[in-house]
């Protein structure tokens, strides 16, 4: 069971203190420095947890494919849709636009990494957030020499549902390239980065963790990112 407020925030990394869930964290820290933000799209929301953090004066939109791996939220301001064909197709139709469209732990499950950003982009007039897994971290290349599969890639998931599945290996410096000369077409610019760090429960096994970890570049040592963009112009 993941305690989502197990975390605490240091120097734009945040670290947990045994499970948690690192968009819910990500999303939390961004809005206790950006308490005016009045609209939110959530595009990926999965069974709403992000929406336990919007306040009842923001209006909060989310929507998903239903992927079959979350229990559905039914509620006014969350609309499930049959596939991502269908998601997409109802957000490049509708005009309105947000402050802050939130896309986390998304576009690595999406046949076309680009496509939904582009999507969140048009429908931004101030903020995106992309939340996404570092593959890179140090565990997961220790799992793979060790001849076990890398996680969510490895033919372990053929009997698991498809919504687990990564399309994409994900590595940080790779995919915030990436996203940033993507975002320039529509004006906008990397403006910060946030980085997860997952750490054993116990203070015990933390203070073993660090150890073992302190010399390591932040690269192989965090769990995700989150890369924040800003439209250029946007008070």
């Amino acid at each position: 069971m993941k305690n989502l407020d197990n975390t605490y925030l240091v120097n734009n990394t945040v670290y947990s203190k045994g499970p948690s869930s690192c968009g819910y964290s990500f999303l939390k820290y961004f809005l206790r420095e950006n308490k005016d933000i009045k609209s939110i799209l959530d595009i990926g929301c999965g069974g709403g947890v992000v929406m336990k953090l919007v306040n009842k004066n923001t209006e909060y939109l989310g929507v998903d494919a239903d992927a079959g791996i979350y229990k559905k939220k039914r509620h006014k301001k969350i609309k499930y849709f049959k596939n991502a064909i269908q998601t997409e197709n109802y957000l490049d139709k509708t005009n309105k636009k947000y402050e802050c469209v939130v896309l986390m732990d998304v576009l690595e499950h999406t046949d076309s990494f680009l496509k939904l950003f582009n999507i969140a982009l048009k429908k931004s007039n101030k903020y995106v957030l992309v939340g996404l897994p570092n593959e890179d971290y140090i565990m997961s290349r220790i799992r793979f020499l060790l001849g076990k599969g890398i996680m969510t890639h490895g033919l372990e998931m053929i009997n698991t549902k498809p919504g687990h599945k990564h399309q994409w290996f994900i590595q940080y410096k790779v995919a915030s390239a990436l996203l940033e000369k993507n975002c320039k077409k529509s004006k906008f610019h990397l403006l910060d980065t946030m980085f997860y760090v997952n750490q054993p429960k116990t203070f015990y096994k933390r203070l073993i963790y660090k150890v073992l970890l302190a010399f390591l570049p932040k690269t192989l040592k965090m769990n995700d990112f989150c890369l924040i963009f800003k439209k250029s112009g946007a008070s």
